[in-house]
């Protein structure tokens, strides 16, 4: 109760105290807030424009298209990514690529009046970027894309120009990787082929020497064989036995040339396939992402919130005084039980 009675007491004190001080907080309240109305409207305002993508869940068109798998979400063009595909496409939308083009396309050397002859300017060149460019996911797995500027225009072109340039950023970086996948197959390609002519000019050689087709043609000629020698065909005995002679001198190596043929062109049926999957991911001009919204012109500012400044600066005026007021209302009281003391 002791402890109750010492608390309200305290409160009460407190209220009494600011009570008696009124004057003071009401200057203090006004002057502050009149001085943070105009400091607020000193600060040059900034607007932001936004868009909101989605990745896809993947971007190798040839699989998509041209795939038999109809079952395979990642094989489906209408596919949104998961986290891993929208990591990697903010990674591309901060990218220095992406960066550069839109330095040079709105000269933002000159925008944020930056000399190029002073220390450090590409330092804070791109720590202004930074700072006005943010990349971040939605709640909902999507890409927001914001960009700052006093500029409203400016804010709007530069969001929508990051969202163009990915499709540009991200088509070249998967296009040098796809065109030196299509180099490496036409030269292997090349290579097949030329082990194949070299295939065949081989069995056009055996074929010269009479053996077309070894199995069936030993078949054959055994057949007809057997039957003159039952007939007692001497001659057609002779004719037979020096064909047999060269089938067995040329047959088994024209039949393992065969097999060999028969898979260099399977290879080479996997090699032109692989070629025309590779040429369509080089000469893809599918969009590489899924636009929700393209940024517009804002029309309203984002900094600075004159409310909340002013709040903040009052209510911080306010509480700064108090405590002033209450440490020399403490020294005064000090003092004056010194003073008593040495009275007495």
């Amino acid at each position: 109760m002791r402890e109750n009675s010492r608390n309200e007491y305290n409160s009460f004190s407190l209220l009494r105290f600011v009570f008696s001080k009124w004057k003071i907080f009401l200057i203090v309240f006004v002057a502050s807030a009149v001085l943070s109305f105009i400091c607020a409207s000193l600060i040059r305002p900034h607007f932001r424009a936004t868009a909101v993508i989605f990745g896809p869940r993947t971007n190798a068109i040839s699989k998509v298209l041209l795939a038999d798998e109809t079952n395979n979400e990642r094989l489906d063009i209408k596919a949104y990514a998961i986290e891993e595909e929208t990591e990697q496409m903010m990674e591309v939308l901060g990218s220095r690529d992406i960066k550069d083009a839109i330095i040079k396309k709105y000269n933002m050397l000159e925008h944020y009046d930056l000399d190029t002859t002073k220390k450090y300017w590409q330092t804070r060149l791109y720590k202004n970027l930074n700072e006005s460019l943010i990349i971040k996911r939605t709640k909902y797995g999507a890409i927001s894309i914001t960009f700052d500027d006093y500029d409203p225009v400016l804010a709007c072109n530069v969001t929508n120009d990051v969202l163009d340039l990915l499709d540009s950023v991200k088509r070249r970086m998967e296009n040098e990787r796809a065109a030196a996948a299509y180099a490496m197959l036409k030269k292997q390609l090349e290579d097949v082929d030329a082990e194949i002519n070299r295939i065949d000019d081989t069995l056009q050689m055996y074929m010269e020497h009479g053996v077309f087709e070894f199995e069936g043609q030993s078949e054959r000629v055994m057949q007809q064989y057997a039957i003159a020698v039952a007939q007692g065909n001497t001659a057609a005995m002779q004719r037979l036995s020096a064909e047999l002679e060269k089938l067995a001198t040329w047959g088994p190596r024209a039949h393992a040339l065969y097999e060999v043929q028969f898979n260099f062109r399977k290879y080479q049926s996997l090699v032109k396939q692989k070629m025309m999957d590779t040429k369509v991911d080089m000469e893809n001009e599918i969009p590489t992402k899924f636009v929700v919204e393209r940024a517009i012109v804002p029309d309203k500012k984002s900094y600075p919130k004159k409310s909340v400044i002013m709040t903040l600066s009052v209510v911080g005026s306010l509480m700064v005084t108090l405590f002033i007021l209450l440490v020399v209302e403490n020294l005064k009281g000090t003092s004056s039980r010194r003073e008593g003391e040495a009275a007495e």
